[in-house]
């Protein structure tokens, strides 16, 4: 399965189906796609995704998120999570990147990766330095 940018993501090893309420936690190697309802904690090796009609209510620890539907709960995803337009989102996000479309509610805190957690800051940037003025020659 391919992600907007065109960026390969495993294919899909798990799903809650539309209909379905799951109450406990998983923990997948790869990806898992909720349609329905989970409440509990998600741990996946690759990719979570919230369809439209999905609800999770509860923790997300992945490498990848992507939010269509409702989430209750905080998201801590190695590189990226993507909150999708119509999408709903209350608790906090741990990633190096974070994308919010237009017309998605998010009410929490986010925090960005650093170095130490696989995440190279871009250089701060520096002030050009003045030219010394030289002291005037005395006679």
């Amino acid at each position: 399965m391919f992600g907007k940018e065109g960026v390969e993501q495993g294919a899909v090893s798990s799903i809650l189906g539309s209909g379905c309420k799951f109450v406990g936690d998983v923990d997948a190697k790869g990806t898992i796609r909720v349609d329905g309802e989970f409440e509990g904690k998600i741990v996946s090796t690759d990719s979570v995704i919230v369809g439209k009609s999905g609800i999770v209510k509860g923790e997300i620890h992945t490498n990848h998120a992507t939010i269509s539907g409702t989430v209750e709960g905080n998201i801590f995803a190695k590189r990226k999570v993507e909150l999708e337009s119509g999408s709903k989102l209350i608790g906090d996000v741990e990633s190096m990147s974070l994308v919010i479309e237009d017309g998605v509610f998010f009410e929490g805190k986010s925090k960005m990766l650093k170095e130490a957690q696989g995440f190279t800051p871009k250089p701060k940037f520096q002030k050009p330095s003045e030219p010394k003025q030289e002291a005037p020659m005395k006679d």
